[in-house]
C-alpha cells in the first residue's frame, strides 16, 4: 500500500511542477541580466536574427533552489504582464538601490532600429514596478554596447555606438546622486568602441577591454583604467598569451574578485567568425595583469556564444542565450560553469544551491554594487500599478484552482485505490472463520 502511496504522490508533485515552470523563453540575443536576492531576471532583447524584432519578455530564474539546465527543469517565472516594460537590445545595465535591489537599463536599440527614447529605465524589485527616470544636466546622447559602472552613488557610461549616424563615443558620462549628469572625457581617454566588457576593480579603477573600433575589434593585449578617485586614465599592456581581438562578449570576476573571467564574442563581424579561444582568464593580483592558462574540464561545454550574458550566481558562472555559433541560430539555453574552485573550473549540469552561501547576494551584468537614490527619488509614481495587483491576483487565483484540482484528483484516485484494495485485505480468512 504505501508503495502505492507513494507513487500517486510522486505523480502529483510531477504534475504540479509542469503547471508551476511550463515558461519557457523564446531564443533572443542583446538582452540584459541582473541577480537579485535569488533571482536571475532577463529583460528585453532580440528574437531574430535580422534584430528586427525587440521584445518586452521579462522574466527570471529562482535561484533559491537546486535545478539542471535543461530547458523544461529551469524554475522560469515570467513578468511579462507588468506594464511599463521598455523594448531594449544592446543595452546596458547595474543595480542601485539603499538596497541594491532596482535594475536600471543605460541606453540601447529600440524598436524600429530608433534611438530617440528614454535613456534610462528602473525595476523596483520590491513593488513590482518598472518606471523612467528623468535626468538633468549635459544629457549624453542614447546608444548601444554601453557597459555601465556604479561606483559610490556615480554611475559612469564610457564609449558606445550609434547606428544610424555611424557615430562611435569616446566620452564618459556621470550621473550623480541627484540624477545630473556631467561629461568627464578627458584628453587620454581611450578610442570610442561599443561591445566591450567592464568591471569595477577593488581599488576604485574600472577596467575596460575589447571591443569594435570603427568596425574592427580591439586587442586584449592592453586593459584601460579609469580611476574614479583621481579623475585619471591609464592603460596596461597585459602579459602572458593574449586572447584573440573580440567585441560583444561578456566578462564576470572570480569569487574571489582577483580575476576576469571572459567569455565568447565575435572577432569579426557578421556571425561568422567566433573568437578564440572562447574562455580566458585574466590574472588581476600580478602586474602587469596576465593571462593564464586556466584549467577547465566538465561534459557540459557550451558552444561559442555572442550578445549573451553572464552572470556570477553564487558558485556559478551562468551563461545565458545569445547566437549559437554552432548552430547559427538563436539560443534559449544556460549553461553553468562551477568557479568555486580556482584551480579548476567545472561545466556543470547540475546548479546545486550552497546553503552556506549569502542568498541576498546580488549581482548585475558588469556593474558593481552601491548605494544609489531610494525608491521615492524615481520620478514616476513608485506604487503598484493596479494592473499589476490585478494580474498577480488572478495568476494566483488559477494557481490556487489548478494545485487545489491535482490535489482533488490525487485523492479521488488514492480512495478508489484503497477502496478496492486497501478493504479487501483488511481481514485474512483462516479455519473456522466466514
Amino acid at each position: 500500500m504505501m508503495e502505492k502511496l507513494s507513487y500517486i504522490l510522486l505523480l502529483i508533485l510531477q504534475l504540479f511542477t509542469v503547471f508551476a515552470y511550463s515558461y519557457s523563453p523564446n531564443p533572443r540575443s542583446g538582452h540584459l541580466s541582473a541577480f537579485i536576492n535569488n533571482k536571475l531576471y532577463f529583460i528585453s532583447g532580440s528574437t531574430t536574427l535580422d534584430r528586427a524584432v525587440i521584445s518586452n519578455d521579462f522574466f527570471y530564474i529562482d535561484c533559491s533552489m537546486n535545478f539542471n539546465s535543461s530547458i523544461n527543469s529551469i524554475p522560469y517565472t515570467s513578468l511579462s504582464n507588468l506594464n511599463g516594460i521598455p523594448s531594449i537590445d544592446v543595452a546596458g545595465s547595474s543595480i542601485v538601490g539603499p538596497y541594491n535591489d532596482i535594475i536600471l537599463t543605460f541606453g540601447g536599440i529600440g524598436l524600429n532600429n530608433s534611438y530617440g527614447y528614454q535613456l534610462i529605465y528602473t525595476f523596483d524589485t520590491k513593488s513590482l514596478t518598472w518606471n523612467s527616470l528623468s535626468t538633468y544636466g549635459i544629457l549624453p546622447p542614447i546608444r548601444k554596447g554601453v557597459r555601465p559602472v556604479f561606483s559610490y552613488g556615480r554611475l559612469y557610461a564610457f564609449g558606445g555606438f550609434n547606428n544610424i549616424n555611424g557615430t562611435p563615443y569616446n566620452s564618459l558620462d556621470m550621473l550623480d546622486i541627484g540624477f545630473n549628469w556631467s561629461n568627464i572625457t578627458l584628453s587620454n581617454a581611450p578610442s570610442g568602441r561599443d561591445g566591450y566588457v567592464s568591471a569595477l576593480l577593488s581599488n576604485g579603477n574600472i577596467l575596460y577591454l575589447g571591443g569594435y573600433i570603427s568596425g574592427q575589434t580591439a586587442g586584449l593585449d592592453i586593459v584601460y583604467l579609469y580611476d574614479t578617485n583621481n579623475n585619471l586614465w591609464q592603460n596596461m599592456s597585459t602579459a602572458g598569451t593574449t586572447p584573440e581581438s573580440r567585441g560583444y562578449f561578456t566578462s564576470v570576476l572570480n569569487l574571489k574578485k582577483n580575476r576576469l573571467i571572459i567569455y565568447g564574442g565575435e572577432s569579426t563581424q557578421g556571425y561568422n567568425h567566433p573568437a578564440s579561444p572562447t574562455l580566458a582568464v585574466l590574472d588581476l593580483s600580478s602586474n602587469p595583469f596576465t593571462w593564464i592558462s586556466q584549467n577547465v574540464s566538465g561534459d557540459f561545454i557550451p558552444p561559442p556564444l555572442l550578445l549573451h550574458t553572464a552572470n556570477v550566481v553564487h558558485n556559478y558562472m551562468i551563461l545565458a542565450y545569445g547566437f549559437n555559433y554552432q548552430t547559427s541560430l538563436l539560443s534559449n539555453d544556460i549553461f553553468l560553469l562551477d568557479i568555486s574552485n580556482d584551480s579548476e573550473y567545472k561545466w556543470v549540469k547540475e546548479f546545486k544551491l550552497n546553503q552556506n552561501q549569502n542568498i541576498n547576494q546580488t549581482q548585475s551584468q558588469n556593474s558593481s554594487l552601491t548605494i544609489f537614490p531610494t525608491h521615492k527619488s524615481m520620478d514616476t509614481n513608485t506604487n503598484t500599478n493596479p494592473s499589476v495587483s490585478l494580474g498577480v491576483f488572478i495568476g494566483s487565483i488559477i494557481a490556487a484552482v489548478v494545485s487545489t484540482a491535482i490535489l482533488v484528483y490525487g485523492l479521488i484516485a488514492f480512495y478508489k485505490w484503497y477502496k478496492v484494495n486497501g478493504f479487501s485485505n483488511k481481514f485474512v480468512a483462516t479455519p473456522g472463520t466466514k
